[in-house]
């Protein structure tokens, strides 16, 4: 039996997924969570072999819990969902912790088969599949910037969420840029959308 810990204010989605689990793993017991307050509540209560957590929650950070549930209980895998399937968030939410990412749009039975690799101590982050490859290699740090930059943070934003200094923003910006052979802000997000690097 595995008692895993679901963190998600959609209750679709939480529903689905129990249901999914109920006729192909009828071994899984679910504990959900809708908040990151009430999900730190079950952390504490122990007993958990999994945690899966939504990027977007009513009063957190999916990316900040996954980094403090890492800090916390270091030896309980995680799991990244969010409705966005794309490079950005896959690299930053395995720069938090996360062994897995699942897309809501996957089918049931891909979404019930990472869990149960995360489970078995593997990883589920694989890349969105894409004809002709040709993708630009970002480091951990330009991944982060350029989803922060798609959810429309400005440089100063952007250095007091990831603690950096800004003339260090604006030094990845020009690399990253320079990768995706843009020249403004608006040329990089529609690049990065064309290349699946962006939802």
């Amino acid at each position: 039996m595995a008692r895993i810990l679901v963190v998600d204010d959609h209750p679709l989605f939480c529903e689905g997924l129990e249901h999914a689990a109920r006729r192909l793993r009828p071994e899984w017991v679910f504990v959900f969570a809708h908040t990151a307050s009430s999900a730190r509540r079950a952390l504490a209560g122990g007993d958990l072999d999994l945690a899966i957590v939504d990027v977007g929650l009513p009063d957190a950070d999916g990316f900040s819990l996954l980094r403090s549930i890492a800090v916390d209980f270091p030896d309980l895998p995680q799991v990244l969902i969010s409705g966005r399937n794309d490079a950005a968030v896959r690299v930053r939410a395995t720069t938090c912790g996360a062994r897995g990412f699942i897309a809501k749009t996957m089918p049931p039975v891909a979404i019930l088969e990472s869990i149960e690799a995360v489970l078995g101590g593997g990883r589920a982050v694989e890349p969105p599949q894409r004809l002709g490859g040709g993708l630009p290699k970002l480091s951990t740090r330009q991944a982060e910037i350029l989803d922060l930059l798609s959810e429309g943070h400005g440089n100063k934003e952007i250095r007091h969420r990831l603690g950096i200094a800004e003339r260090t923003v604006r030094s990845h910006l020009t690399e990253l840029f320079q990768l995706l052979d843009a020249h403004s802000r608006t040329q990089a997000l529609i690049r990065a959308r064309e290349l699946g690097l962006i939802a």
